[in-house]
Parts: C-alpha cells; sequence; structure tokens
C-alpha cells in the first residue's frame, strides 16, 4: 500500500507582510504613473490637444488633460487599490487570483468612463483607454506578484 503526499498542501504558505503590499503597490504606481505620462506626453507632442468632458455631460464640460492629470489620477486609483490589495491578502484564500479577477472588472468599468465622456473626440478617447490598460498592465501583474507569495493551495 502507498501513501501519496502532496507537499504543496502540507506545506503553509505565508502571507505577504502589509509593508511588502504598500512596498509593490508604490512601486506599480510610479511605474504606471511613469507610463501614462510618458504616453500622453507622446500624443500631445504628436499634434493631439487632449481634453475631455464628463460621461454624459455637455459640451460646457471639456477641460484640457494637462500634463501631471495621469499621475495625479493614477496616485488617487492606487490609494484605493492597495486598500483593496491589503483587504484581500488579508481576508482571501487566494489572494493573488481574487486580486487579478477584481482589478480586470475594476479596469473594465473604468473604460466607461473615456467611452461616455461628453464632446470628446475620438483621439482623446483612444488615447484614455490606452493609458487605463497601459496602468492596468503595468500594476496587476507587479501586485499580484507580491500576492501570489500567499496564495495558498484549495485542499
Amino acid at each position: 500500500m502507498s501513501t501519496v503526499f502532496d507537499a504543496e498542501l502540507a506545506v503553509s504558505t505565508p502571507r505577504s507582510t502589509k509593508r511588502a503590499v504598500l512596498r509593490f503597490n508604490l512601486l506599480a504606481t510610479a511605474a504606471a504613473a511613469a507610463a501614462t505620462e510618458a504616453l500622453t506626453g507622446v500624443v500631445r507632442l504628436s499634434g493631439v490637444h487632449l481634453a475631455v468632458g464628463n460621461p454624459g455631460g455637455d459640451a460646457g464640460s471639456v477641460v484640457p488633460v494637462n500634463v501631471g492629470a495621469c499621475t495625479v489620477t493614477v496616485v488617487l486609483v492606487m490609494v484605493f487599490g492597495t486598500v483593496l490589495a491589503t483587504a484581500v491578502n488579508r481576508f482571501a484564500n487566494r489572494p493573488a487570483r481574487t486580486y487579478q479577477v477584481t482589478a480586470a472588472v475594476l479596469v473594465a468599468l473604468s473604460l466607461i468612463a473615456p467611452l461616455t465622456a461628453a464632446a470628446t473626440s475620438a483621439a482623446t478617447k483612444l488615447t484614455l483607454i490606452a493609458a487605463h490598460l497601459l496602468a492596468a498592465v503595468i500594476v496587476i501583474p507587479i501586485v499580484t506578484r507580491c500576492l501570489a507569495r500567499a496564495d495558498r493551495p484549495v485542499a
């Protein structure tokens, strides 16, 4: 008679610390802010005037997307993202997977704003959508990698 021993189930993987989650989120924030600012900078240099209106608003709500706007937005969103990552790390059985799915859904929802922005050029909408997706492809893997250390196999 033989007994099968599954080492993955026998070893308890420790959770990432709050400090590690914060450090990875700060790294992700800085990288995403720099990348989105670079993207919008290149678009501006190509001659596109970036201006966006309120979703569902009128032409009077249009404001320019100034240098630094992406950085401010990324930082504000990542405050919420850090709270989310910390909570998922604390309460989820599979923190990395839970964060990854939740973040992907939130990214998809975030695309509603540029798509429905009033009196906004197609070039600006495409730029904003590209900036959202660029930030997501930077942030989600970095934070997920931190949380992956905390994933526990489901028995």
